[in-house]
């Protein structure tokens, strides 16, 4: 942009806005910050000239440069202008009817559409039907709005849930943001988060797993109770033969949450203390400590991946697992804690000294 200035003459908005379609890939980087400089700074009717510029030229059909367009906004428009919060939710809805569920541009999509109803509550209402629209790409971002948007989109919970019934894309959407809303109504969405581990795998598993655990341990932090969950056990045993590394590992914590007490329970971590991956060796080992049984075999274990001659690796998997764990519930683990800090180094050091301090 400095450079046009040397010559004497300043590019308007809309030429730069061509210039993102350049077929040389300088011209384009040069369009880009030159936009996003006219974006966030200089008086607030220029800075709105500009949204709106950006605005117009994503909804009109046939843009090339949409993909562009929704970076820049996502990026630097904030806060959006309420007198253009109407064209971007239209704007925006234009662009997402000719996407892909998959496309990576649907993320700032979305989180241009999350600024805009921070802004202008009015647009979530407005946007509502759009949870049912035919194209799943607005159904994906609708869900990932829902879940940006937080406790200010706790009206739109019902409407998240159905979400995951439709294809895969928006399924997992859904699931990503559910994570953020279950705490607001724990006794409907722990089942459904229950129900999703029981009959899912891979990545849709995953996340049901990641977001049933937050909301499990945030309520336990909140001291508040749990729904009753029947059959949890035998769906997270299930989930703990898994071949992904990281679901087993998410199985385990949560075994480790929900107080493992069944002798199944207590064999199967017993039996993911030799698991090939050190994460889930040491979220089974946690577990153990947490249920009250026998945990001798447990702490040795810990002990090994917390010792100064252990990989990095290992101590990193072995302090991820206690860190996760209430407290409270380590006191078991006081005593050997106690001694691999006396020879730990650096960050371990620092961490297992911080740790002690939080077990009574």
């Amino acid at each position: 942009m400095a450079s046009e200035r040397n010559k004497g003459r300043v590019r308007t908005v809309e030429e730069w806005v061509g210039r993102l379609s350049s077929r040389d890939s300088g011209s384009r980087e040069e369009a880009l910050s030159a936009l996003e400089e006219l974006l966030v700074s200089g008086e607030p009717e220029s800075r709105e000239r500009t949204a709106r510029a950006l605005l117009e030229e994503l909804g009109r059909p046939g843009t090339a440069v949409a993909e562009p367009l929704l970076f820049l906004l996502q990026r630097g428009w904030w806060p959006p202008q309420p007198g253009l919060t109407g064209l971007a939710v239209q704007s925006v809805l234009t662009v997402l009817a000719r996407m892909e569920a998959e496309a990576p541009a649907l993320e700032n999509a979305a989180g241009v559409l999350t600024g805009v109803c921070r802004v202008d509550p009015s647009q979530l209402a407005a946007l509502d039907g759009m949870f049912q629209h035919p194209r799943p790409a607005v159904r994906s971002a609708m869900a990932r709005v829902v879940g940006r948007l937080g406790t200010a989109a706790a009206s739109e919970l019902p409407r998240l849930l159905a979400l995951l019934e439709d294809e895969e894309p928006v399924a997992l959407s859904a699931l990503e943001s559910l994570a953020a809303l279950a705490p607001l109504a724990p006794e409907l969405t722990a089942p459904r988060l229950l129900e999703e581990v029981r009959g899912t795998d891979g990545a849709r598993l995953y996340l049901a797993l990641v977001s049933l655990r937050g909301l499990l341990d945030e309520l336990s932090v909140e001291g508040r109770p749990a729904p009753a969950l029947p059959g949890l056990e035998s769906a997270l045993l299930r989930t703990l033969t898994a071949p992904e590394a990281p679901i087993r590992q998410e199985a385990a914590s949560l075994l480790g949450l929900c107080g493992a007490q069944s002798p199944a329970a207590i064999a199967a971590l017993r039996e993911h203390l030799r698991d090939e991956s050190p994460h889930v060796a040491a979220r089974s080992a946690v577990a153990l400590v947490r249920s009250g049984a026998p945990a001798a075999e447990a702490l040795f274990l810990l002990k090994g991946q917390l010792s100064p001659a252990a990989s990095r690796e290992l101590q990193e998997a072995a302090m991820a697992a206690l860190e996760e764990a209430d407290p409270a519930q380590l006191g078991r683990a006081k005593g050997m804690l106690e001694t691999v800090a006396r020879d730990a180094a650096g960050l371990t050091r620092e961490a297992l000294f911080e740790l002690l301090g939080q077990i009574s």
